[in-house]
C-alpha cells in the first residue's frame, strides 16, 4: 500500500467518523416520568401465631407496574460521539507513532486533529 492510498484510506475514515450520525439513544429527550402507585402492604391478624405461606417468601416482593413507555436498553459503551472521537484520535496517533515515517505522520497529525475536535465538542 503507497503513501497516497493510506492518505486516502485516512482521509476516508476521518470523513466517516466526522460526519457520523448521532444515535437516537444519545439524545437529550427528557422522557416524561408517571408517578407511582402506592404500595399496599396487607395487614396481618395478630391472632395468627406461627409460619404461614406469606412469611415463606423472604425479601421484598417486586411490584409490576405497567409503564406506557419503557426506555429502550442503552446499548454500546455508553460513549457519546465526543467521547468516541478522542478515543479513535488517541488511537490513530498510536497507529502512527508504530507505522512510523511519513505515514505514520499522518495518521499522528489526523489523530491529533480528530481528537482535539472531540476534545473541543465535548468542553462545550
Amino acid at each position: 500500500m503507497n503513501v497516497s492510498s493510506r492518505a486516502a484510506l485516512l482521509l476516508s475514515a476521518l470523513t466517516l467518523v466526522l460526519r457520523a450520525p448521532v444515535s437516537a439513544a444519545q439524545s437529550n429527550t427528557l422522557i416524561p416520568t408517571t408517578p407511582i402507585a402506592p404500595v399496599t402492604v396487607p395487614q396481618v391478624e395478630r391472632s395468627r401465631v406461627g409460619p404461614t405461606a406469606d412469611a415463606l417468601a423472604v425479601g421484598v416482593r417486586p411490584v409490576i407496574v405497567a409503564s406506557p413507555t419503557a426506555p429502550a436498553a442503552r446499548s454500546g459503551a455508553g460513549l457519546g460521539q465526543n467521547e468516541a472521537m478522542m478515543i479513535v484520535g488517541g488511537a490513530a496517533i498510536l497507529v502512527g507513532a508504530i507505522v512510523g515515517g511519513d505515514a505514520g505522520d499522518v495518521f499522528m497529525i489526523g489523530g491529533a486533529v480528530v481528537g482535539l475536535y472531540g476534545l473541543y465538542k465535548y468542553l462545550q
